[in-house]
């Protein structure tokens, strides 16, 4: 293909680049140049997209493909993150963050003077809920970033054509998998048993590391994971559909493509100690 024709994303045919529609199969052309570098869906579309993207993949990775877009990913990455922020606030209120405590502001208030006290669950809740999710939500973006970067490369050396934009968008709808699990993650949490240690005046991190261990090797954790498991096996058949119709891939290569690094960051991060699945 020279610097004056393109390639029709419908039927592959070679076309002249000034034409606006291909005259071999009718696809708009230009409308599909535009849609690509245009689209900025509602919070209602991505919604809507992540919803077709599980209930019919294969139409919904062609509709990536011709509107790319990273909004959707972004905010599926923040749910993810907010629900992730709460699981550990629910760790911290099963551990026995004390609900009597309360924080004077300032320590020593004169009197007549302007003071505030707040109680401690509130201002540990206002952290998970405020500050955590921020924090791991600018974490995982440069993660994923970086990550995504050398994925798409990988995938590229197996015959990929899907850019590193619509590769991070098939991961990002994708991560919904995976977000729904730390949502479900929160309500297992909450039928874990509590431990009011963290009520002691003599607390300290290794109690609460323990209190971690016992419940990680309970039943409701082993089933969780397993769960979570599951979970990470349909984010990898589901992104290998999305990159075999974007990258028109051959399904073996972009099985292979998602899989392989996937793997080797759920191996790490659960089985090799490095991040705990609680």
């Amino acid at each position: 293909m020279s610097e004056s024709t393109q390639t029709c994303p419908s039927c592959s045919e070679t076309v002249p680049l000034e034409y606006s529609v291909c005259p071999f199969c009718g696809f708009g052309l230009l409308e599909y140049e535009l849609r690509k570098f245009s689209f900025k869906p509602s919070l209602k579309e991505v919604f809507v997209r992540l919803y077709n993207f599980y209930r019919r993949p294969l139409q919904t990775s062609e509709e990536i493909a011709v509107a790319t877009e990273k909004k959707g990913a972004n905010i599926i990455l923040l749910l993810f993150s907010l629900f992730l922020a709460l699981r550990f606030f629910v760790v911290l209120m099963k551990f026995g963050i004390t609900f009597s405590t309360i924080i004077q502001i300032p320590a020593n208030p004169e009197p007549d003077k302007f003071s505030m006290e707040i109680p401690m669950h509130l201002l540990v809740f206002l952290v998970a809920l405020l500050l955590m999710p921020l924090v791991i939500w600018i974490m995982l973006k440069i993660f994923i970033f970086i990550t995504t970067w050398f994925m798409a490369k990988f995938a590229a050396m197996l015959g990929s054509d899907a850019s590193t934009k619509q590769f991070r968008s098939i991961i990002g709808y994708s991560l919904g998998a995976i977000t729904a699990g730390e949502l479900l993650g929160i309500l297992f949490m909450l039928f874990l048993p509590s431990a009011n240690i963290g009520s002691s005046e003599y607390a300290t991190y290794s109690d609460f590391a323990i209190y971690m261990a016992d419940i990680s090797s309970s039943a409701g954790m082993w089933i969780y994971r397993v769960i979570m498991l599951v979970l990470w096996l349909a984010l990898i058949i589901y992104s290998s559909i999305s990159l075999r119709i974007i990258g028109k891939m051959a399904w073996v290569n972009a099985f292979v493509a998602i899989t392989v690094p996937i793997a080797l960051f759920v191996y790490f991060f659960y089985f090799a100690g490095l991040l705990t699945a609680v």
